[in-house]
């Protein structure tokens, strides 16, 4: 059985969920098992199964596990997969006879309800302690209505839709919103790689309706709107003139100079060394080095 620290009892005393992040280049098994404490995992990355019962079930990114404390538990990599994994488990003591509701294993959360989970998740400060800690019942409030959305009232009709991914965003408003977060995500990391794929993960979208969103907005799909910081920056660094072609594309995103020089020509027709050598021939550099040397 897994007993929390005493440094983590004390936080369950004053009050407190404890959130730990789990980064692992391959996730082993665990369990099954059984814990003093309750815990809700949120799989961020890897292609896990949790125990459910007896038996093990899917629990890829998008995923919440609820494990009331006690209870038979367990995790590991699904079959074939040994790539990296990462985990947010958060820690917490409820009442005796507290019952979210809840089903015993993971549940693969909508667009939605996985972004109110992340935005409390966020809301994590330190303790005195050095751990990251949430206010227990703010936790609690939210899996209780997780629970009552997946078992609405039997007289009220038919499931709401926790377990299924919408089609997209409530209201005008949530399309602007995913939008607008989509571009500052691709000015902070389009420059490190990021893929379309990754900025619908980093979203928590999926990727049919990420490209929804910017056909929408921008009448261009995520992938093309990516391309274009790329070479919109780059064209800002080459008329800089301190980089070379290569260290531009480096910069931008690009694994290699070939792909960065085949992109940028098809963009504007021509290589981008020659495109920093035109810019320099008719650029206020060369009109100042020409007055110089008529001095």
């Amino acid at each position: 059985m897994y007993r929390p620290p005493p440094a983590m009892l004390r936080a369950f005393r004053e009050g407190w969920a404890v959130v730990e992040h789990k980064k692992k280049q391959a996730q082993g098994r665990v369990g099954p098992s059984t814990s003093d404490c309750d815990e809700a995992y949120l799989v961020l990355l890897g292609e896990l199964e949790i125990l459910r019962g007896r038996s093990w079930a899917p629990a890829p990114p998008g995923t919440l596990a609820f494990h009331p404390a006690r209870k038979r538990y367990g995790i590991r990599p699904k079959r074939g997969y040994n790539g990296p994994a990462r985990i947010v488990s958060i820690l917490f003591r409820a009442p005796r006879g507290w019952q979210p509701n809840l089903p015993r294993g993971p549940i693969r959360l909508g667009a939605s309800w996985w972004r109110r989970f992340l935005d409390l998740e966020a809301q994590a400060d330190y303790s005195a302690s050095g751990q990251r800690v949430l206010p227990v019942r703010a936790l609690m409030d939210l899996l209780e209505k997780l629970g009552a959305a997946l078992n609405p009232p039997a007289r009220g009709g038919r499931r709401a839709p926790a377990e299924r991914e919408p089609r997209k965003p409530d209201t005008q408003a949530g399309w602007l919103e995913l939008w607008a977060r989509a571009e500052d995500a691709i000015r902070e990391r389009a420059a490190g790689g990021l893929t379309a794929a990754e900025l619908a993960e980093a979203l928590h979208v999926s990727p049919t309706q990420l490209r929804r969103v910017f056909n929408a907005a921008r009448g261009l799909p995520p992938k093309a709107a990516l391309t274009a910081w790329r070479l919109d920056e780059a064209k800002r660094l080459l008329r800089e003139g301190r980089l070379n072609a290569g260290e531009v594309a480096a910069r931008v995103g690009y694994a290699s100079l070939p792909r960065f020089s085949a992109a940028f020509k098809a963009a504007t027709g021509e290589p981008p060394s020659r495109y920093a050598e035109s810019v320099f021939s008719t650029g206020p550099r060369r009109r100042r080095s020409a007055k110089v040397q008529e001095r």
